[in-house]
């Protein structure tokens, strides 16, 4: 009697355990700006980190005006306005081979494209955070 009262409240403490640390799993900070590729197929794309900051840096720079054209490059050191359009500060890392250097803004909708240094894939990221890749 003893032994079957132990094994059940054993596995009644186990149970409660298991749901308690799966609910705290499933709930994430409900306020953070999670993009909209899911997080096992963006860590399998190379490049998924530096499209997700050129997509923050454009959302950025739309953030002040309604740009046409937002511009993404390594030799300014702040935002600067040339040629008509926003250029904005931006380095991708060697796991990249190139990103889009000039971004066109349709009514807040974008793409960022970006190559995989590795693979040669070419990845893009739209407004919204959906990474997909590029196909001919």
């Amino acid at each position: 009697m003893k032994t079957t009262k132990l094994v059940t409240t054993g596995l009644g403490l186990l149970i409660t355990l298991t749901g308690a640390l799966g609910l705290t799993a499933c709930s994430g900070d409900a306020g953070s700006a999670a993009p909209a590729a899911s997080s096992s197929a963006a860590a399998d794309i190379d490049v998924a980190e530096d499209l997700e900051v050129a997509r923050q840096t454009v959302l950025e720079a739309l953030e002040d005006d309604d740009w046409k054209q937002v511009m993404l490059a390594s030799d300014v050191d702040a935002p600067t306005v040339k040629y008509g359009l926003l250029v904005m500060p931006y380095t991708y890392s060697e796991k990249t081979s190139r990103v889009q250097g000039t971004i066109e803004v349709d009514g807040g909708n974008f793409t960022i494209e970006a190559d995989s240094a590795a693979t040669g894939q070419t990845w893009q990221i739209d407004q919204d955070g959906t990474i997909t890749e590029v196909t001919e």
